[in-house]
């Protein structure tokens, strides 16, 4: 009889070990980077005229990405008011939603795709969706 309840504790413990690492075991993280200089996955080196565009793309979508780190800031103030107005945080949502969409506009115009952070590599699929 002990010699089972030390097995079943032993099991126990190793699937709880197992368990807790494979909780913070490595995950998708923030993607593969912005694909300066390569496409790790596509096998394809960039141009520097191509990184020079996506720098250029970048910074005109600068003034955006602050806007939308202002959005959500006052979106996690409207969340955390008591009591909650949903309608301010709906509006909220609505606007950062707005310019997440000028980003992907800006994207598609400058011939690059992704969630406004990613770059396309020769057409061969999206790299470094950091998501906004």
């Amino acid at each position: 009889m002990k010699k089972w309840l030390m097995i079943s504790i032993v099991v126990a413990v190793v699937a709880l070990t197992v368990t807790g690492a494979r909780a913070f075991g490595p995950g998708n993280g923030m993607g593969r980077g912005a694909c300066y200089g390569t496409c790790p996955m596509a096998g394809i080196t960039t141009t520097s005229e191509q990184s020079q565009n996506f720098a250029k793309f970048q910074s005109s979508i600068l003034p955006l990405k602050q806007s939308m780190l202002r959005l959500k800031t006052e979106l996690v103030t409207l969340r955390l008011q008591t009591p909650t107005d949903w309608a301010a945080v709906s509006a909220k949502q609505k606007e950062i939603i707005d310019v997440r969409t000028e980003i992907q506009k800006k994207a598609a115009e400058s011939g690059f795709v992704g969630s406004g952070c990613g770059m396309r590599c020769n057409g061969q699929g999206r790299m470094g969706r950091m998501g906004l």
